[in-house]
């Protein structure tokens, strides 16, 4: 999920672009910065960037013409569901809070977060991920104060300083390529990759021309602003759109799932698919995550494929009668009959796994009949000296398959989202497989769930963030590490769309 993010620039009440922060060279675009809001908004965007620059020219935010334009905005935004950040001279703490509190998002700092450490790491600690700092640089040097004053200070040193006191949401802006058009400078987002903390977010602006140059820099960066591109049509709507589309493809609520593994009728968890230990009875855990505000359940039969044995349908029929969300099942499904039984007996899917290796055909029956929205593979991968490779039998038997190729095919055949589990990370609790994830994810049209790995709030966020619809996890929840609550409150804060 990348953010695209159009902006808008007000100077006296219009919309206008600056030539490289000069003041001196204004382009006027339009005396109605509300029109063009709702057209943006119209075209699908999911985030707004706005900018005072009358407050960034004189350090005063509140008192300048452009105050109650920012706050029918803001308004605007609102009602299309559209998170709305606004910066350009905010330097006290009192307008941050009057601006979140009249429905701005996200607050942008600039000339105050690189003058006064000591008040931003108040800030961040108080509004946490409301707060973005707008780093402005001119031959890698920190620009502040409406780009008027140069600091003298890198961008890798500042960078540094900001992300120790806990700032991890940044826009960096190449002021010499800003409103020129002349494309954008990559090889800085580039660079910023292996400078920056891993969870730092980075938003690129400046210079951008084409949809190739947004293509370009998303490669190496979160999101991305676009202002002159737009305004000048060298990005017609219909790209503006798609590029929407492209790096947020469904926009659609993120699903936290607990999985709950079944063997011999009680739920278990182990690390790395081995030591496994009871965790509880599956009905009376089934009504708690229900209650808590689970999405969705897994039920996986651990023992079903070792051993031959079909899934208790008891324990499903059960589970169906006690709670009121969707539910899929799998571990020991070999054929369509036993499908249909799981079916009828609740649940909304059936996770396949060894016996659509052994038998890929298996895949096309099922969609056929149930539709390809019932139809989840199952993915156990551990990795390999070159890619991924594809285990079955619980995570017993490698096959020689490569993940990627193997999931295309399960798309092909019907398949309508894939269950991905990275054998290394399971129970680990160090973090799910980024790279894994992101290569599915960016390589299928289908929903892909994470699982493996996960150990605090950020993973989750991560996960989401390079392209899993939806995120699994069993012991954080059996144990009541976590709460499914907390979790969704998290995500919220950090702009990812869940269930209430």
């Amino acid at each position: 999920m990348k953010k695209i993010i159009p902006a808008i620039d007000l100077y006296n009440e219009q919309v206008v672009r600056l030539y490289q922060g000069n003041f001196q060279k204004i382009n006027y675009y339009s005396k109605n910065p509300i029109k063009i809001a709702e057209s943006f908004c119209q075209q699908g965007a999911t985030h707004l960037h706005v900018i005072n620059l009358n407050g960034a020219k004189f350090g005063e935010f509140e008192n300048t013409p452009n105050f109650d334009v920012i706050l029918s905005l803001s308004e605007l935004c609102n009602n299309w569901d559209c998170k709305i950040q606004v910066g350009g001279g905010i330097r006290k703490e009192k307008t941050i809070k009057n601006l979140l509190n009249r429905g701005v998002n996200n607050v942008i700092i600039g000339t105050i977060a690189v003058e006064n450490l000591e008040l931003t790491q108040k800030l961040v600690k108080k509004f946490q991920d409301e707060i973005i700092v707008s780093l402005d640089v001119m031959d890698n040097n920190v620009m502040i104060k409406g780009w008027q004053s140069n600091t003298r200070v890198s961008l890798n040193t500042m960078l540094k300083k900001l992300e120790e006191i806990g700032i991890s949401h940044f826009i960096i802006t190449d002021i010499s390529r800003d409103g020129t058009s002349i494309g954008p400078n990559i090889e800085l987002y580039k660079e910023l990759v292996s400078l920056k903390e891993r969870d730092s977010e980075i938003i690129a602006s400046g210079g951008i021309r084409t949809k190739k140059d947004v293509e370009s820099v998303l490669n190496y960066s979160n999101g991305i602003i676009i202002g002159e591109a737009l305004y000048r049509n060298r990005i017609l709507e219909n790209e503006f759109r798609s590029l929407i589309i492209k790096y947020n493809p469904t926009n659609l609520t993120k699903r936290i799932i607990p999985c709950l593994d079944i063997k011999d009728g009680r739920v278990v968890k182990g690390v790395k698919f081995k030591d496994l230990r009871d965790s509880g009875d599956p009905v009376v855990l089934s009504k708690f995550y229900n209650q808590e505000g689970a999405d969705e359940l897994i039920f996986l039969d651990v023992s079903a494929t070792l051993e031959g044995r079909q899934i208790m349908m008891e324990t499903l029929k059960s589970v169906a009668e006690n709670i009121n969300i969707p539910f899929s099942v799998g571990g020991g499904i070999s054929n369509l009959n036993e499908m249909t039984q799981i079916i009828k007996a609740g649940a909304e899917k059936v996770c396949i796994n060894t016996a659509a290796v052994k038998d890929p055909s298996l895949i096309n029956k099922g969609s056929l009949k149930f539709g390809t929205q019932s139809i989840v593979l199952a993915i156990d991968a551990k990795k390999t000296e070159t890619n991924w490779e594809v285990y079955i039998k619980s995570g017993t038997e490698p096959t020689g398959l490569d993940v990627l190729n193997w999931a295309k095919e399960a798309v092909r055949r019907g398949a309508g989202e894939i269950l991905l589990t990275s054998m290394d990370k399971d129970g680990t609790k160090s973090g799910y497989d980024l790279d894994l994830i992101q290569m599915l994810s960016n390589s299928l049209h289908i929903p892909i769930i994470a699982s493996g790995g996960a150990g605090d709030y950020n993973h989750f966020f991560q996960a989401i963030n390079v392209g899993a619809e939806a995120v699994l996890a069993a012991s954080l929840f059996h144990y009541k590490i976590m709460s499914i609550r907390d979790l969704k409150i998290y995500l919220r804060k950090r702009e990812i769309r869940v269930r209430v």
